[in-house]
């Protein structure tokens, strides 16, 4: 016995299960074996086994086969096991039987109930004083957290408990811990702090593999690929963590990879296959959980088929209301709306909407649901033309600016342009590409909106001092009519003598710029987003402006001050792997820093790889050459 529980201490779970396989097994060696079963993802075996060792007496069998159950997705059916054992039982046994009890009760839509027997067990362990079970029953609080939508205790509660989570010798509690965390930031559109959690993760199954571990891992790293816009990578993890899920029996892997990968089906127009991968799921639709009827729906909406839609997609509501599940309800409303819109049913759409709407100004569910947002937009429209939805929606759009089709509240006829000018240059109204001839036509709409009232002649002098006087103003004469023949006459106005009037944009015409945002993301410290706006230099191909050459001087060096900020924060932290991630950041935007050169060298020497280190070093000394 003194080896198996050592081999147990140690986490050696394969050995353990060979070994256990060639003898016969006492009711203490039947736990462990079934425990080691359940830890390498093996759910029907552990079922066997904890039940029989549960039947012989052990009382940690009898708290570990709630759980098994509960994985099985057998909630109602775990939870009156645990219910019946937990009374007989004391100390850390009783505590870990009533977090089991409350999850599974949670998932079994019993979200009050749940969560207070959580919340019980979470205090039972702090009075204990064991840190580490103390943080296992933090994550399963927190995930709770997330789901009714308390992001922000979620997330603190997320990262104390990684802190605290050991690699060894049950990898599962930190991984599910850096997986809601990562989830989280990724929902929040953080995925630069994303990958780095992600990254963690991944160390951790480095020291500790587990097939059902690299599953979990699987369905984040897919919802990271699909709200980050890479919809290849984001179906083929959800193709692989499919093939998985099915083999490793666990019930909340299944129904996500089922889902999603109806869904993606359904995008691309294969309905039919679509249908096949929903049903495939293996029990009767009467039996399907809330996400399944949600995704019944869906596809029935994308396919014409309104009626069964609704239906559908009502009956996900109800079950997702019950449970307290406000982030996925959202989304079912928002789709339910849409369906009952094809219906001309205005009174569910009106409901549904409002219902959907008040939630995500409540919990800012902006990011998570920007794929849904932008395929309804025709709902969307419809929202800021009803009178009882308008409202909200007027606290919604300013957010919705990048969000292709997204409508614009009107503010006297006010032309919405988002400009973008950072390393490329585009223009966007109502969400669609505007596509101009001239070269010039995108630099002179952005000069207009940051240096209004100049003639024409200062602007060529501005834009284009290498141009004579005669071509010069031919140019600018063919841009500002692009302009107006392409956005409409409204988009200029001037003043002054005719013979050298002075031009602004029109009043009713409000010009966003990217330079505008990346500004207020420098000012707030938010140096992911900055990043992520920053593709390039401002207006790069104005090689002869000066104040092009001002402008884009100054927007680079902002940035570089903030990311130098940053470095020497997470110096001080001692937070390395931050510090060469911002390092690569800040050299993509000046490469020849030798200071940033020397840190980068510095911090990595801490945890890269020789090949890794041989790089920069090699980027130093080619500087120095």
């Amino acid at each position: 016995m003194n080896t198996v529980a050592g081999l147990f201490e140690a986490g050696q779970f394969d050995h353990l299960i060979t070994l256990f396989s060639e003898r016969e097994r006492t009711a203490r060696e039947q736990t462990l074996y079934g425990l080691a079963l359940l830890y390498t993802g093996r759910l029907e075996d552990a079922e066997f086994a904890l039940n029989r060792a549960s039947v012989l007496g052990d009382p940690e069998a009898q708290v570990e086969l709630g759980n098994t159950l509960r994985l099985l997705g057998r909630f109602d059916e775990a939870a009156s096991h645990l219910q019946a054992v937990a009374g007989n039982l004391s100390g850390e046994l009783q505590l870990r039987a009533l977090r089991w009890w409350g999850v599974a009760e949670f998932q079994a839509g019993q979200a009050s109930d749940g969560l207070k027997r959580v919340e019980r067990a979470w205090h039972g362990y702090i009075a204990l004083g064991n840190e580490e079970w103390t943080a296992r029953v933090t994550v399963s609080l927190a995930q709770m957290y997330t789901l009714l939508g308390n992001t922000r205790r979620a997330r603190r509660l997320l990262a104390d408990a990684v802190e605290i989570l050991p690699d060894l010798p049950d990898p599962a509690p930190r991984l599910s811990a850096l997986k809601a965390l990562a989830e989280l930031e990724v929902a929040q559109g953080n995925f630069r702090e994303a990958q780095d959690t992600l990254n963690a993760a991944r160390q951790t199954l480095r020291v500790a593999d587990s097939p059902r571990l690299r599953a979990l891992l699987l369905s984040t790293e897919a919802e990271c690929a699909r709200l980050s816009g890479q919809p290849s990578a984001y179906l083929a993890l959800v193709e692989e963590l499919h093939l998985q899920a099915g083999d490793l029996q666990d019930y909340g892997l299944r129904v996500w990879s089922v889902s999603r990968l109806a869904e993606c089906h359904s995008l691309t127009g294969q309905h039919g296959l679509a249908l096949s991968t929903l049903l495939g799921f293996g029990c009767l639709p009467e039996q399907w959980p809330a996400e399944l009827w949600a995704t019944s729906g869906v596809l029935a909406r994308r396919r014409g088929d309104f009626t069964s839609a609704v239906n559908d997609l009502s009956r996900a509501a109800q079950l997702l209301r019950d449970a307290g599940s406000v982030a996925e309800l959202v989304r079912v409303q928002l789709h339910l709306a849409a369906a009952a819109l094809s219906l001309n049913d205005e009174e569910r759409v009106v409901t549904s909407l409002r219902e959907a709407l008040t939630h995500l100004l409540r919990l800012r569910l902006l990011n998570e649901l920007r794929p849904d947002l932008e395929e309804l937009s025709e709902l969307l429209h419809y929202a800021v033309l009803e009178p009882e939805t308008a409202p909200y929606m007027e606290s919604l759009l300013d957010n919705l600016a990048n969000l292709a089709g997204a409508p614009r509240l009107p503010e006297d006829g006010c032309l919405t342009v988002q400009v973008t000018t950072l390393g490329r240059m585009a223009v966007h109204v109502g969400g669609q590409e505007v596509m101009f001839t001239y070269a010039g036509t995108i630099p002179l709409l952005a000069y207009l909106a940051l240096k209004p009232g100049q003639t024409r002649a200062q602007m060529q002098l501005d834009l284009y001092p290498e141009k004579d006087a005669k071509s010069g103003a031919a140019y600018m004469r063919q841009s500002l009519k692009e302009l107006r023949d392409t956005l409409g006459s409204q988009v200029l106005q001037f003043s002054g003598p005719h013979q050298a009037p002075r031009y602004t944009l029109g009043r009713g015409v409000q010009v966003e710029l990217d330079t505008q945002h990346l500004h207020q993301s420098l000012e707030r410290g938010e140096i992911a987003r900055a990043l992520a706006l920053y593709r390039g230099p401002f207006l790069p191909h104005l090689e002869e402006s000066e104040w092009a050459k001002h402008l884009r001087d100054e927007l680079a060096l902002s940035l570089i001050f903030e990311l130098r900020e940053q470095i020497a924060g997470y110096q001080t932290a001692g937070d390395e792997r931050r510090v060469v991630l911002l390092a690569n950041q800040y050299l993509r935007i000046d490469p020849y820093q030798a200071e940033v050169l020397h840190a980068r060298i510095k911090a990595a020497q801490g945890f890269a790889s020789a090949h890794e280190l041989a790089r920069y070093t090699a980027d130093l000394r080619q500087m120095s050459n």
